[in-house]
């Protein structure tokens, strides 16, 4: 019998409830195992401790309300079991639409299409992100919204206790934009092209110069196109304190002839003082609730908070997941840069190739056009046709007469 397998069967040792063969192995393994003997004493002592302790008695009604709450529990399944059954069966009805309406509806969907050109505004969006305040004002009234819930137990004294402390906590909070000077929060990225003829020995070089700096290369690619021309493409994460000089390292001449550079800032400071307002609300909840589920009594009041808690740390976590997003990106800027090879200059035959496939695809693109355009006048010219043959008929028609 192994060591781990003795300290697992201690506490049925001081039970009583091992067989003889056991006991005597344990008894013996005791002796000379010191680590064991403290374990035991300490289980011992707890055993000791438990005994010694006088028996609780349930509370009146317990059995009663943990039988009512099965109950409930039981019925609202047996409703939605109910209610998800009828909408099935509502889903397999077949169900029987005239054609007039489905062609009025087609027409009204055509217009509501149409028209939705005239209604979209043209204003592009700067950020990813839109603050819902206009004001502090606002955002106090907005998080005093977040904050209050109201959950079905809240008319007991501690509920409405633990919901005023809550709003007291939550007007401190939003003071914050009055009198802390928070730190502006911004997330810089930028795009550059570059021309090299030394393309060989760039991802060594990148690699140098990331490591210089204490970045990474988060993801990488390299490709050849059809003219034999070679690109090299990085995505370079580096500490935001260092990017404009990073930039300009990389616009050097030893890296080749800067083509493009395109760069872009984001402020998130409004977010990221709203999340950091929302987790510290949330936190508070949460103590709060704990401190009424220590105190709570009833069953369904257990239930009510555990339910009420559970929601409140989904929230945290999520909004905990944003910051962490939000302070990577602000910690770390994202530099993504091409390096190409200047294009190859091609001789004259090879010109008088790329003529011909050229000439070729446009024959192709157009024999291609006019296949559609038969196609959608195909029906209108049996139309005609049809028009046509009942027109020369009854001209025959009349003639016999």
């Amino acid at each position: 019998m192994t060591h781990e397998r003795i300290k697992e069967l201690l506490p049925l040792y001081i039970d009583n409830g091992l067989t003889e063969k056991e006991t005597e192995i344990i008894k013996a393994h005791l002796k000379q195992c010191p680590e064991c003997q403290k374990e035991l004493e300490e289980y011992q002592e707890n055993h000791e401790f438990l005994a010694s302790l006088e028996k609780e008695e349930v509370p009146s009604g317990f059995s009663k309300s943990i039988l009512r709450k099965v109950r409930k529990d039981m019925k609202d399944e047996k409703k939605d079991i109910y209610l998800l059954e009828r909408f099935r069966n509502l889903l397999k009805k077949p169900v029987k639409v005239p054609a007039g309406v489905i062609g009025l509806a087609a027409v009204v969907l055509l217009v509501i299409i149409s028209s939705l050109g005239y209604f979209v505004k043209d204003d592009p969006i700067q950020y990813k992100y839109e603050s819902q305040y206009s004001d502090n004002e606002f955002l106090y009234r907005n998080d005093l919204q977040f904050s209050g819930f109201e959950p079905e137990f809240s008319t007991t004294p501690e509920a409405a206790k633990m919901r005023t402390m809550s709003m007291d906590q939550v007007a401190g909070s939003a003071s914050l934009l009055n009198t802390a000077d928070f730190e502006q929060k911004l997330i810089k990225r930028a795009i550059l092209v570059i021309e090299t003829n030394n393309i060989d020995n760039i991802d060594t070089d990148i690699a140098s110069l990331v490591q210089s700096y204490n970045g990474y290369i988060s993801n990488s690619r390299n490709w050849l196109n059809g003219s034999k021309q070679k690109f090299f493409w990085f995505e370079l994460r580096l500490p935001a304190n260092n990017f404009n000089q990073i930039l300009e390292d990389l616009s050097k001449k030893e890296y080749g002839q800067l083509i493009s550079r395109n760069i872009s800032t984001q402020d998130v400071t409004e977010e990221y003082l709203d999340i950091n307002i929302r987790l510290e609300n949330l936190l508070a909840q949460e103590n709060r609730y704990r401190q009424l589920l220590d105190r709570a009594v009833e069953v369904e009041e257990i239930l009510e908070i555990e339910k009420e808690l559970n929601r409140v740390r989904i929230e945290i976590e999520r909004l905990q997941g944003r910051k962490n997003y939000l302070d990577n990106q602000i910690a770390y800027s994202t530099i993504t840069v091409e390096f190409r090879q200047p294009e190859p200059i091609s001789s004259g035959t090879p010109g008088i190739i790329k003529a011909l496939r050229s000439a070729l695809t446009k024959i192709v693109d157009h024999f291609y056009l006019i296949i559609i355009i038969l196609g959608t006048l195909i029906p209108y010219l049996i139309l005609i046709m049809i028009i046509y043959l009942l027109y020369r008929y009854r001209k025959k028609y009349r003639k016999s007469d």
